[in-house]
């Protein structure tokens, strides 16, 4: 399954809620984050993951697409190993703590 919205959703507890009837843990899986500041923004997101994981992610396993204006990255980590929904969900709040993030997947 996979979670999906803006910054300002807060449909925290449905998802939860989802996401234990389908996934078992633990999981491999990717996340991904639209947002601007290029570079900058896709190292933040690397170490937000990280801080969650605490496992260093490979530079193998994040790969970056700007926006056909360039005004957007797409940063997409992973796969990585998860143990549980709620390491998960505190992969996205520490990612959506960055003003930068737009959209997450």
């Amino acid at each position: 399954m996979v979670i999906g919205g803006t910054v300002a959703d807060d449909s925290t507890n449905e998802w939860l809620s989802l996401d234990q009837k389908v996934n078992s843990y633990p999981t491999v899986r990717g996340f991904t984050a639209i947002g601007t500041g290029g570079e900058d923004f896709v190292q933040a997101m690397v170490v937000a993951v990280e801080s969650v994981i605490q496992q260093p992610i490979p530079r193998g396993r994040v790969k970056q697409k700007l926006s056909s204006r360039g005004k957007y990255v797409s940063v997409n980590i992973g796969p990585v190993q998860v143990v549980s929904s709620e390491q998960v969900q505190a992969v996205y709040n520490a990612m959506k703590r960055d003003d930068r993030m737009k959209y997450f997947l």
